[in-house]
């Protein structure tokens, strides 16, 4: 009976979160097994850390977050001592660090770190409900759930889901967005009557795939170190894209210009199909490499 059950294939995104559940179920082991005060940050740590989900953006915010803990907690405490010194400074200072967190987030994951730990130092020196939690006992805990975190996914992520590939799955995820974006602002152009609200939202949909494969790249850089990933035909693709959506833009600004030549419309219509075809073709290739530096133009 169990031989006539067929399984089917996992996503490579069904993949990723079975990879960050044993990650969380490993944490959730190891903070049990050492069970030091205030273990359970260091699941806090890790889930914040997976927030990224894909394995370059995940070592990127590994490694801002390590660092913003430890600038965080120096920052903090000497913003504490100051406290110590003249409270008034505090009045100043709680405001600006809760503002910062806030303010900050989208940005170096690093940085809203630095002022949300500075915030955590400074609530936990003055207003922590247990008489037991002391200045020193939270950056001792905060400092040992944070490189316990970061430990823990490093070293899942470079020596277990590193070989994976789902990287190159991912990106290729989004560039065929990028191509069903520019499909859809080029079927938009080809009716009688643009629908001008529908073209807005398209331009905003290709913008936003634009900056999640501009990140993923980037990200990638940061996870791999050797620079042999290098290849010529995500350059190509960047260029074609770049190119494709000119020209819909020229398409799209002469459809209201009554003196446009209807053969030089047709032609840069011609080209952009053309194009279209050629991305989808890239997209074919089986060992598509991605090459750093080279990133798509945010549309405006």
């Amino acid at each position: 009976m169990l031989n006539s059950i067929k399984f089917l294939p996992l996503s490579y995104r069904a993949i990723r979160a079975l990879q960050i559940c044993i990650v969380l179920t490993f944490t959730v082991f190891i903070q049990e097994l050492l069970r030091f005060p205030h273990a359970g940050w260091t699941g806090f740590s890790v889930m914040m850390i997976y927030v990224g989900f894909d394995h370059g953006t995940t070592i990127f915010r590994a490694y801002h977050r390590f660092w913003g803990m430890v600038l965080g907690l120096i920052s903090g405490f000497i913003l504490w001592f100051l406290g110590h010194i003249d409270y008034r400074i505090l009045i100043v200072v709680i405001p600006i660090t809760i503002f910062f967190a806030y303010f900050l987030v989208g940005k170096a994951y690093s940085v809203p770190t630095v002022f949300t730990v500075n915030t955590a130092v400074i609530g936990t020196g003055y207003f922590a409900a247990n008489i037991d939690t002391t200045i020193n006992s939270f950056i001792y805990d905060y400092t040992a759930a944070t490189i316990l975190a970061f430990v823990i996914c490093i070293f899942f992520e470079y020596f277990f889901f590193r070989r994976y590939g789902l990287m190159k799955r991912f990106i290729n995820d989004t560039q065929n967005k990028i191509i069903i974006s520019l499909q859809r602002l080029l079927l938009l152009l080809d009716s009688d009557d643009i629908n001008r609200v529908e073209w807005f939202h398209a331009c905003l949909d290709l913008n936003d795939n634009i900056v999640e494969i501009n990140g993923l790249v980037n990200n990638l850089e940061f996870a791999y170190i050797s620079k042999n990933v290098i290849g010529n035909e995500f350059n190509h693709f960047t260029l074609l894209v770049n190119q494709i959506f000119l020209s819909l833009k020229a398409l799209y600004f002469a459809c209201d210009n009554k003196d446009i030549n209807k053969s030089d419309y047709q032609q840069i219509l011609t080209q952009v199909q053309c194009s279209l075809t050629e991305l989808e073709q890239l997209l074919k290739i089986d060992n598509l490499k991605i090459t750093f530096g080279v990133t798509l133009n945010e549309t405006k």
